[in-house]
């Protein structure tokens, strides 16, 4: 197993002290290794790139950071520039991470019975809200080779702290009190919501309405 040298853990504390204050939150972590090289495609939120940034740990708000999703393991991986030169990698620990931004979407982690731990993109707020969860997996192909396959989002509305999970315009509806279907499908075909593959603009406007439905009653 390879180790990290004090003198190494000193010199990233030296640059987060001075970039942020004294603090060992950015770096509680190991040093990141890229598993997958001979794996076609790649386990990465987006493109395989790191995104500018931010990150809540301990309560507290990092700005402009440059992170990396992996939807496969659901890991966290930080790049920074240290002082000798060149980029470093760390792969942060979930359990202080509560929330983070890439790619200028919200990700936040919450914790339902019926899913466990996990973090999921934030699409709307208010009462009923929507969530997105997003996954990859590692499929073996017949040509004898591993390849990730697409990104994936499996979608929610979480209701009186309850996630239902829906894949269609009819489950969406299901969701909620009978005296409220036909409006709702009336303000999707009216402006004209896919939901399978909204924009996060149209799925705000839609929990909105539904939002103003439910507390009209």
């Amino acid at each position: 197993m390879q180790t990290v040298s004090d003198s190494t853990i000193y010199s990233w504390k030296k640059y987060f002290d001075l970039s942020y204050g004294p603090d060992y939150n950015l770096i509680n972590g190991i040093k990141y290794f890229y598993l997958y090289s001979n794996v076609d495609g790649h386990p990465f939120f987006r493109e395989n790139q790191f995104y500018a940034g931010s990150l809540v740990i301990a309560d507290r708000e990092y700005q402009d950071v440059y992170l990396k999703y992996d939807l496969y393991n659901q890991n966290m991986i930080l790049q920074y520039s240290p002082f000798a030169g060149g980029t470093n990698q760390i792969l942060l620990k979930n359990e202080f991470i509560h929330e983070f931004k890439i790619d200028g979407k919200l990700f936040r982690k919450y914790s339902f019975p019926e899913t466990g731990t996990r973090f999921y993109q934030v699409v709307t707020s208010g009462k009923i809200y929507c969530l997105y969860y997003w996954e990859k997996e590692l499929n073996y192909s017949t040509s004898s080779l591993y390849n990730f396959s697409p990104q994936k989002k499996v979608s929610y509305i979480v209701m009186n702290g309850k996630p239902y999970r829906f894949k269609s315009k009819k489950q969406f509806r299901r969701l909620f009190p009978v005296q409220h279907k036909k409006e709702i499908k009336q303000f999707i075909r009216n402006n004209k919501i896919r939901l399978k593959n909204e924009s996060d603009g149209n799925m705000k406007r839609l929990l909105e309405f539904c939002n103003q439905l439910t507390e009209n009653k």
